[in-house]
């Protein structure tokens, strides 16, 4: 298969994947809900990114590829053993980011059960649950095989970018905006933020190092203060991604 044919067959895998494989979650609350998630949580995330969120007294979740742990990734430390431990014993929640960080949309089912495997055992040493953990495709990147395998296996699958949720939210394929030092959305943070207060939507934030200057991919930790601040600031809950399931799904009970 050619590059451009190759290309090509991704965009319709990924088009299909959108109406396929949908686990649908009512979004019926008091108040609007923000998260904020940490890619790959370079060692910055869980140390200025950890304290950003505690100074405000809620917490975040930090997808972890194991194959990241102990290393460097575009010359910034990531994580250790003992900063994961330390955001779980702080009541911050670790999900999954496959095992070596790849992308998901070009690897055989095998190859992408394999990574999910490996990760699931990396995080279940560190007294982790399978099957409560949610799941952040590394780039982005997923298309209709990798939604099927993932959709079975995690809580919660997200991708990155496409706004806030407002009404219902595809829990297998969660939107976020990304808080990068270099702007990639449409909309700015504080546009969405007021839409998701107005609303009583659910905003997912995205970012990956915390630090100051930070990579194109991170944001200074002065502005994530602010920006978890602001949340709180416009009424807005402030939860990791399992608990925030756990409040839709409580209000959607209530509802019924």
């Amino acid at each position: 298969m050619t590059e451009s044919a190759s290309k090509l067959s991704l965009r319709i895998s990924r088009r299909l994947s959108q109406h396929a494989f949908r686990n649908i979650i009512a979004l019926q609350g008091q108040t609007g809900v923000v998260s904020f998630t940490f890619d790959d949580a370079p060692a910055s995330a869980c140390e200025a990114g950890a304290h950003a969120l505690e100074h405000n007294g809620v917490r975040g979740t930090f997808y972890i590829a194991g194959g990241l742990t102990d290393q460097h990734e575009e010359g910034k430390p990531c994580h250790s053993r003992a900063h994961l431990q330390a955001l779980l014993s702080a009541g911050h929640e670790l999900g999954c980011h496959s095992f070596s960080h790849v992308r998901c949309d070009t690897l055989t089912a095998p190859a992408l059960t394999a990574e999910l495997d490996r990760n699931a055992a990396f995080l279940a040493e560190l007294g982790l649950d399978p099957a409560q953990l949610n799941f952040a495709f590394p780039f982005g990147a997923y298309a209709y095989n990798a939604k099927r395998i993932c959709s079975h296996r995690f809580r919660s699958c997200r991708i990155t970018g496409g706004g806030t949720h407002e009404g219902q939210a595809d829990l297998n394929a969660l939107k976020t905006h990304r808080l990068y030092d270099l702007p990639l959305d449409a909309e700015d943070y504080d546009s969405l933020l007021a839409r998701t207060a107005r609303n009583k939507g659910w905003l997912i934030v995205n970012t990956h190092d915390v630090e100051n200057p930070p990579s194109r991919f991170g944001y200074t930790p002065e502005r994530l203060e602010h920006a978890v601040a602001a949340a709180l600031a416009a009424g807005c809950q402030v939860l990791p991604v399992n608990a925030a399931i756990d409040y839709w799904l409580a209000n959607d009970a209530k509802a019924t």
